[in-house]
């Protein structure tokens, strides 16, 4: 993890920032030299994922196999990067999802319900065009950092 701290002004005051952790998943090509994004970052007690997609970080292709192998790829990338900040899918708060395809809602809610116990996280779904040829689902998640507020 790398840690950025730093401050912020808005309306003319200062504001102090929360020192932040750049979080980069197992296999993670997303936080190397130059890339745009982060895996995560951990502000306070909070990891926040950038948007994550079923493309393999091997070949940078999107992963072949339907609607349910990308819903599973993103799943486990996912619980990767939770495992790289010191999290897991139990601390998951908040799932932002997006999906090419509303006839794959019914697939999303069964692969849902298999990945995430009972108390589930909150969760956003709605359908969307994708920039990348032949993405099917899109996953933005917030979780608490293991331990926090228990």
């Amino acid at each position: 993890m790398v840690r950025v701290q730093g401050a912020a002004s808005f309306g003319g005051q200062e504001f102090r920032m929360i020192s932040r952790h750049i979080v980069v998943g197992r296999g993670s090509t997303l936080g190397t030299g130059e890339a745009v994004i982060s895996d995560a970052v951990q502000v306070g007690e909070l990891v926040l994922l950038s948007g994550r997609a079923a493309v393999d970080p091997a070949t940078l292709q999107v992963v072949a196999g339907g609607f349910e192998a990308q819903a599973r790829s993103v799943l486990a990338d996912i619980d990767s990067v939770l495992e790289a900040a010191g999290s897991s899918r139990s601390q998951v708060a908040r799932v932002e999802c997006w999906l090419a395809d509303a006839a794959d809602f019914p697939a999303w809610n069964r692969i849902w319900l298999e990945h995430f116990s009972a108390p589930r996280p909150a969760r956003t779904t709605v359908v969307a065009a994708f920039a990348v040829a032949g993405l099917l689902i899109e996953l933005q998640v917030t979780a608490a950092a293991r331990g926090a507020g228990a």
